[in-house]
């Protein structure tokens, strides 16, 4: 009778004289590369490990490597870059790691909190007025800026706008 053979064994028959190219092999290392530095990132932020082993595990990867890996660190950690959010860590990173001043990324964040402040204040304003010409008033009357589609329409454009600004930072 008939040997029936397991997938594993026919993928592997079939694969056994095949090599990799170098391109392959090539992005097979910088999607590794990848893989480690959004786990540093990631344990970063949870506290899971500290400024000191991040540094420690850069200095593993050899001179080669640690050259390689700046660009791809610096476009994680600035893609995890939340303009309404706490960014200390993520910019004490930067700032520690890659060297990047984090004043311009700081002054972005400012201004598109300056900016979200001062529209959240005219659209709770505007949004009053509406109620009172209902004849709805008071100080218990508390307008709700969650279930207010235009305002989830700007705070989202406006951080569409912060992301392509901050993507700048990323591409230099």
């Amino acid at each position: 009778m008939a040997e029936i053979k397991s997938t594993l064994d026919l993928i592997m028959e079939k694969t056994q004289n095949m090599v990799l190219t170098e391109d392959e092999k090539e992005e097979i290392r910088r999607k590794e590369l990848n893989e480690k530095i959004k786990g540093w990132v990631q344990q970063y932020q949870d506290n899971v490990i500290n400024l000191k082993a991040i540094k420690s595990e850069i200095q593993k990867e050899g001179k080669d490597r640690r050259a390689e890996l700046k660009k791809p660190l610096r476009k994680e950690i600035i893609q995890r870059i939340e303009p309404d959010e706490d960014n200390t860590r993520l910019l004490q990173l930067l700032e520690e790691i890659l060297g990047i001043n984090k004043k311009s990324i700081i002054n972005m964040i400012n201004q598109f909190q300056e900016m979200l402040d001062t529209e959240k204040i005219n659209k709770i304003n505007a949004m009053k007025n509406r109620l009172n010409e209902k004849g709805i008033s008071g100080t218990a009357v508390i307008p709700n800026l969650d279930n207010d589609e235009e305002w989830n329409g700007y705070y989202l454009n406006l951080k569409e706008e912060f992301k392509e600004k901050i993507q700048l930072i990323e591409d230099n």
